[in-house]
């Protein structure tokens, strides 16, 4: 009989778009288009063109299991033209995605402009480097219509090093969470969820005693009323796996775990 464990680790890699796969391949070559595009449409007048987030991560799900499945770009121009304002980035870059993609599906969607295919959405971010004497920074659009200061790579690196550190178990993971948080209309913002997990201590943790460990740590502070309870019933599904496993239910026990994540038993 197959483990809850065992489980937990086939769905997690059902959740990664694999290397070599149609799915990567498409994304790739969507990417390599994009940035030859972005290159010939702006030409000096930007500096540098880098993927982040969750696609650079390998935590990006497959579009069958999130709808909002996105690949970021990070679209830095040049010192030149730091005097110009957010706004008028991202309406540039809006106009340059509806010259080059006119069947696609193209909005502004804060801090990005929005370029939808039929697999793949890719988020365009405006960015400019703030320089130093010992730092250059990258700084995209906030809220307010001003800048702010982000860091594209460094939670990538975060990410990695936990992984690592915990028997390569905090990816596939987030990918489990990510699921579930799709399936529930995405209680948490992806990027909030995947930090919450990241900070957890997953230290001598499989697939399932990390699947269960990070349910009980999950946090419902800043939530709306549904989020909240959307969590609270994960906690009490959560509940009654350890009260299968306690009677040495394995088939019951992955049960509600898929009913968790919306797949099939």
């Amino acid at each position: 009989m197959a483990s809850i464990n065992s489980r937990l680790q086939t769905v997690s890699s059902d959740l990664f778009i694999k290397y070599n796969s149609t799915e990567r391949t498409y994304i790739e070559s969507k990417i390599t288009n994009l940035k030859a595009n972005l290159i010939a449409w702006f030409g000096s007048s930007i500096s540098e063109i880098l993927v982040f987030g969750s696609y650079k991560r390998d935590t990006i799900l497959p579009r069958k299991f999130d709808d909002y499945s996105d690949v970021d770009i990070l679209v830095v121009f040049t010192n030149a033209e730091q005097e110009r304002t957010p706004e008028t980035y991202r309406t540039r870059l809006k106009k340059f995605a509806d010259a080059k993609y006119p069947t696609s599906k193209v909005l502004k969607d804060h801090p990005s402009i929005v370029l939808e295919m039929n697999k793949i959405k890719f988020d365009l971010v405006p960015s400019r480097k703030s320089l130093s004497w010992f730092s250059n920074t990258y700084q995209i659009p906030n809220k307010s219509g001003y800048w702010m200061d982000t860091d594209p790579i460094g939670f990538n690196t975060a990410v990695t090093e936990v992984n690592t550190k915990y028997n390569s178990v905090v990816k596939p993971l987030i990918r489990l969470f990510k699921r579930w948080n799709a399936h529930n209309n995405y209680p948490f913002t992806t990027y909030d969820l995947e930090r919450k997990i990241a900070e957890m201590n997953f230290s001598g943790d499989n697939h399932q005693k990390g699947f269960l460990y990070a349910i009980d740590q999950l946090s419902t502070s800043g939530l709306t009323l549904v989020g909240t309870q959307k969590v609270e019933t994960l906690k009490t599904n959560g509940k009654w796996i350890k009260e299968y496993l306690e009677r040495d239910n394995q088939e019951k026990a992955i049960e509600v775990t898929c009913r968790i994540l919306g797949i099939m038993p």
